[in-house]
């Protein structure tokens, strides 16, 4: 049997062996009068030294007397009886029956004194002890001494406590039985009332650590839970900086390509421009100051210069007119919006059963709508709206005119569902789309 140590019997307040120890709330083991002088240096709300929990109930602090309140709470007797065991075996060991100071060697439960070695064998021959049980000091442990600590009655402190009265939860001696608890429905051996205990608690403790059990796996399936719903929140993220980056080079490359083009077209006409303003200069000095005849002279050759100047303006290539290049933000303000949203979570209370068309209507495209639950057909064609991205449908009868690429709604005819809608593809062009008329479908979220 393991020895003791100064955790099983010192009192973490004044740090000596435990006195009346008296079990806190939390659990937690102090000597009696050190709970009640710390609750008084607390005004009577002070919580446990160790841990702070409440010591007293809420409604009771500062209420009535703390000494009363303090020998209210649960008196360890294993501990208490730990203790006195303890003192016992690290006391001097001398024979209780010898008058010389003989050194004891045994131990008796029964009389709870220590013997030598010549009175332990009288004590085995004696009629009136020889069933006692003794056992050798030096076997003997404290945890063993205090297991068979014989508990005295509550009204006779003299007397070995041998019945329990469950009506009165008291430890009371044979002479009780018959004065006090005759009338008493449940009196029984301590014996034969702690085995049932022992059982009842034993279960009872089963059962809590089934519980806890319980809830220590209901813990790890939701931290693991969590864990696998941010990984999977970050690898999404990753995608979508990922495509995001890549889709912004191409942006930037696509709008790089026609700014090249179009100062490109400026540089070519450069030339052309600084010529016009050059002879135009020069015309307007001759205009104004030649004399006429010398006007004339030149005329011709200025006249010439000038259609020159006029015939390579109209051969030159048309400059792209800025206001012809069109970037729609509108679709990367939608898919920003849409990103924001991307934080609630859908708690399972909050959950709602919808129709298909409603799901259709709170569905939203690639650029606004949600790609577990796109709508489809009918479905689709009540709620598509300029700006979605869209793309060849099951009912597609055009070829291969949209080059296989998606493109974007710029017109919905009304009424919705029931006609066509515009789109502008990739390659440029414009055209019709059966969303609804002649019960064709041309069309499905890209």
């Amino acid at each position: 049997m393991a020895s003791v140590t100064s955790a099983d019997i010192e009192c973490p307040v004044c740090h000596d062996d435990f006195t009346n120890p008296k079990l806190l709330p939390c659990n937690h083991l102090a000597c009696r009068d050190c709970v009640l002088s710390w609750l008084q240096k607390e005004g009577g709300q002070g919580g446990c030294p160790l841990c702070r929990a409440h010591i007293l109930p809420t409604t009771q602090q500062g209420q009535g007397q703390l000494a009363t309140m303090v020998d209210s709470l649960p008196t360890d007797f294993a501990t208490a009886a730990l203790v006195e065991s303890h003192k016992v075996l690290t006391g001097s060991h001398i024979c209780a029956m010898c008058e010389n100071n003989v050194t004891a060697t045994s131990y008796c439960f029964a009389c709870s004194i220590k013997l030598c070695k010549a009175c332990t064998s009288h004590h085995q021959k004696l009629p009136a002890s020889r069933d006692h049980t003794l056992e050798l000091l030096n076997k003997l442990t404290a945890k063993r001494l205090a297991a068979n600590h014989q508990a005295t009655c509550n009204n006779h402190s003299n007397r070995p406590a041998e019945l329990y009265c469950s009506a009165h939860q008291e430890l009371i001696c044979m002479l009780c039985f018959p004065t006090n608890h005759r009338s008493c429905p449940d009196v029984k051996a301590i014996t034969d009332v702690a085995r049932e205990k022992r059982t009842e608690l034993t279960q009872q403790s089963q059962r809590l650590k089934e519980i806890a059990a319980g809830l220590a796996k209901q813990m790890k399936v939701a931290k693991e839970k969590f864990k696998s719903m941010h990984k999977k929140a970050d690898d999404v993220f990753d995608d979508i900086e990922q495509c995001c980056e890549k889709r912004r080079q191409q942006v930037h490359d696509l709008i790089q390509k026609e700014e090249d083009a179009t100062m490109t077209s400026f540089a070519d006409k450069e030339k052309a421009r600084a010529a016009m303003t050059s002879n135009s200069g020069n015309i307007d000095h001759l205009v104004t100051s030649a004399p006429d005849d010398a006007l004339l002279q030149m005329l011709k050759q200025l006249k010439l210069r000038l259609d020159d100047l006029e015939s390579e303006s109209g051969t030159t290539a048309k400059v792209k007119d800025v206001g012809d290049i069109v970037f729609d933000s509108q679709l990367l303000t939608r898919l920003k919006s849409d990103l924001s949203k991307l934080g609630d979570i859908q708690k399972p209370h909050q959950q709602t059963s919808a129709s298909p068309s409603a799901t259709a209507t709170t569905s939203t495209s690639s650029s606004g709508q949600t790609a577990s639950a796109k709508p489809r057909r009918a479905d689709l064609a009540a709620v598509l709206k300029v700006g979605d991205r869209v793309r060849r449908g099951p009912d597609w009868r055009h070829g291969n005119q949209d080059r296989g690429g998606p493109g974007t709604v710029t017109a919905v005819h009304s009424p919705a569902g029931q006609g066509r809608v515009n789109v502008r593809w990739g390659i440029g062009c414009t055209y019709a789309c059966r969303m609804g008329a002649q019960g064709r479908y041309e069309l499905d979220l890209a």
